[in-house]
């Protein structure tokens, strides 16, 4: 069979169904041989700029390894941002890569370019297809390694003229690498470390999610009598923000995340590689801590870790939850009370909105890039475990596109986009792709005509807003973003407004509709402050 028939019937079996890509004449191979089997599915995207997040969002979605297809050079080029955000957030991504035609390389042809270095600087591996001889064995091993914790995305490199050769191998499910649980003394070890604390408490991050570990790690927090914070910047909830034991995301400061710690003696890191902060500042975390994860280059924000230790957490958490002694329950919720804001009839607060959001679509799959706004999301959400998305990096343009690959993966739930007017415009012709595959997304966009995160960074950093940060004039139109891509629109400025329209909206939506709530830039969300 030829070596791209091997390709596909590779993946499905080890259960691949979609492959989201931008093709272009490198890859025209793979989407011919997709077509004839017709049964990997593959998600046209208009640009790599969309392509990568909605393969990053149907992986978090669905919890499985994406697939994405990028045209060679220029196309993986336009890819490595989101790359990079799929990488920092730990997303297993496979990602092919069309390589040029070796026939005439040598020529230094249109499209041609160091693709394994480029690619090297945002995976974790990159792989060739360079022979008959090598390919299948580099199919599998590509494949093998994007399943194989630490994950992230592996490159694999392959030139059409060799797509189309024929190999003598046969396709079979690949074995990748599991971590192992914790030897019996290490869960003593984890156990009494936690034990002789007074007030421990727990940091989770996204390889919770990937271990499907959320309910362990709920337990092990229960009986520990312990809060557990999402660490900052965790691209998917690690435990439902319904729980009792949730604390909410750490800031993204190590000021306030030490102030925020400052009550317990002991901390727990569950994944990640370390806290991910945004800005600079003094602070220390004294207390004594311990790590359980996937990635071996994990490191405590001070000093050394008492213990660390890289495992399968589902059955790791669960050892050690078995191994503590009870202690007293958590109150009601570990998350502080905070006040909504006072209506007002003329002006619609953007915490408001959000609060109204939030409770009428609580069984959604949230996707944020929501700006200033993301605190108050995390405030006042009410969602399951991996049910809420954001990108992980710290960039911006990954939102909306992130939720088509999310809706495509989970096409019976109802998925909410809620995403900065600024962020809406980086990737917005994945509108298209969700229009063309029939999906069902509230798309809410915020706009406050501001880059309103950006100027808040200015004001700790500039002594105040900078004018380069106004996106009007002119106001952008996103009446005609929705018409042009065949979404239903929707806008209001008012509460009255937006109650009235999501009561039209029901709580099941029937086709894509983007809801632009308009803000007044003056009126900063409740929870701002926690931005930086």
């Amino acid at each position: 069979m030829k070596i791209s028939e091997f390709l596909l019937q590779t993946l499905e079996q080890n259960g691949i169904t979609h492959i989201f890509g931008n093709p272009g004449t490198t890859e025209l191979p793979l989407v011919k041989a997709c077509e004839q089997r017709g049964k990997l599915k593959y998600v046209v995207a208009l640009s790599e700029v969309s392509a990568v997040p909605m393969a990053d969002g149907y992986a978090r979605a669905t919890r499985s390894l994406g697939v994405v297809n990028l045209h060679v050079a220029p196309g993986l080029g336009n890819g490595m941002g989101t790359l990079y955000t799929a990488g920092i957030a730990g997303t297993p991504l496979l990602v092919l890569v069309g390589g040029q035609d070796r026939r005439f390389l040598h020529t230094n042809p249109i499209l041609w370019g160091p693709v394994e270095k480029m690619a090297g600087a945002v995976c974790k591996a990159v792989f060739m297809l360079n022979t008959t001889f090598d390919a299948a064995a580099n199919i599998r091993r590509a494949l093998r390694t994007a399943m194989t914790p630490p994950y992230g995305p592996v490159a694999l490199i392959c030139p059409p003229d060799l797509l189309e050769t024929d190999i003598d191998a046969k396709p079979a499910p690949v074995t990748p690498t599991k971590l192992a649980t914790l030897a019996k003394e290490q869960v003593t070890a984890y156990a009494k470390f936690l034990a002789s604390a007074n007030k421990p408490v727990i940091i989770a991050a996204e390889d919770v999610h990937w271990d499907n570990a959320s309910g362990e790690l709920e337990k092990l927090a229960t009986a520990l009598g312990a809060p557990v914070y999402a660490a900052p910047y965790t691209g998917v909830l690690p435990v439902a923000s319904s729980s009792a034991v949730y604390a909410g995301y750490l800031p993204p400061s190590l000021k306030q995340v030490a102030d925020r710690l400052a009550s317990h003696d002991a901390i727990l890191c569950v994944g990640g590689r370390g806290l991910r902060n945004t800005l600079y500042s003094e602070a220390s975390l004294p207390q004594r801590q311990a790590w359980l994860g996937h990635d071996v280059t994990a490191m405590a924000p001070d000093g050394e870790y008492a213990l660390a230790t890289v495992t399968h957490l589902k059955s790791s958490l669960n050892a050690i939850a078995s191994a503590l002694r009870k202690r007293s329950k958590p109150g009601k919720s570990a998350r502080a009370a905070l006040d909504l804001p006072a209506r007002n009839a003329r002006v619609l607060h953007p915490t408001l909105a959000i609060h109204s959001l939030l409770k009428k679509f609580s069984g959604a799959i949230w996707v944020d890039e929501s700006g200033l706004s993301t605190s108050d999301v995390r405030q006042w959400m009410s969602l399951k475990a991996g049910e809420y998305l954001i990108n992980g990096s710290g960039g911006i343009g990954w939102g909306l596109a992130a939720s088509v690959g999310a809706a495509i993966g989970q096409s019976k739930r109802q998925i909410v986009a809620v995403i900065g007017d600024g962020s809406a415009l980086y990737a917005s012709e994945a509108l298209w792709t969700a229009g063309h595959h029939g999906t069902k997304i509230l798309l809410v966009i915020l706009a406050n005509r501001r880059y309103a995160t950006l100027n808040a960074a200015a004001s700790k950093l500039a002594g105040g807003p900078l004018k380069s940060f106004t996106i009007e004039p002119p106001v952008i139109d996103f009446s005609g973003l929705a018409k042009l891509y065949d979404w239903r629109y929707a806008a209001v400025s008012t509460e009255a407004q937006l109650n009235v329209t999501m009561g039209k909206l029901g709580s099941a939506l029937q086709q894509n509709t983007l809801l632009e709530i308009q803000l007044n830039p003056a009126i900063q969300p409740v929870t701002a402050s926690r931005h930086f």
